[in-house]
């Protein structure tokens, strides 16, 4: 785990790049916890009525926050933003969830292997945790191995 330390990771929680736009970036994601050892970050968030879709939280929101909330970490693992990759994002609606339903939406980074990095989220209530409103799963596969572990700089885990 050397390089990757919990004070980096939430560095990179509380600051997003000054010049990069990021689609959804305004979203009032609180971190909950920060776990560098486990690879993971718990959010909070409260549902509004504009994320829901016919009763189920709406695939683009989820999409989008799958995106965002997921960058930390990855961001915490490679050795350069600038780095051209191929990416693979799915959702999955599993539970109606209502307005005002406080979220844990949480974010591991469960794969880090050559060229391959991969993320997954869950969507559960907070108050019954055993609730899963929806889940995630953002796999990037870079095209410069460099850009991963061990090269120019790169946090290791």
């Amino acid at each position: 785990m050397s390089g990757f330390i919990l004070n980096e990771l939430l560095d990179k929680l509380s600051k997003r790049d000054a010049g990069a736009t990021h689609f959804g970036g305004s979203l009032e994601l609180r971190v909950a916890t920060a776990d560098a050892k486990k690879r993971m970050v718990v959010y909070e968030y409260e549902v509004t009525e504009e994320e829901i879709f016919r009763g189920y939280l709406d695939s683009g929101w989820l999409s989008t926050v799958v995106d965002n909330a997921t960058d930390p970490l990855i961001r915490a693992t490679t050795a350069s933003p600038a780095t051209s990759f191929t990416s693979s994002l799915t959702v999955h609606t599993l539970e109606p969830v209502l307005p005002g339903t406080r979220l844990e939406i949480v974010c591991r980074l469960v794969l880090v292997e050559g060229r391959l990095l991969q993320s997954t989220v869950a969507f559960r209530d907070a108050q019954r945790r055993n609730v899963v409103y929806a889940t995630g799963v953002l796999t990037l596969v870079y095209k410069d191995a460099a850009a991963l572990l061990g090269a120019g700089g790169g946090a290791k885990l």
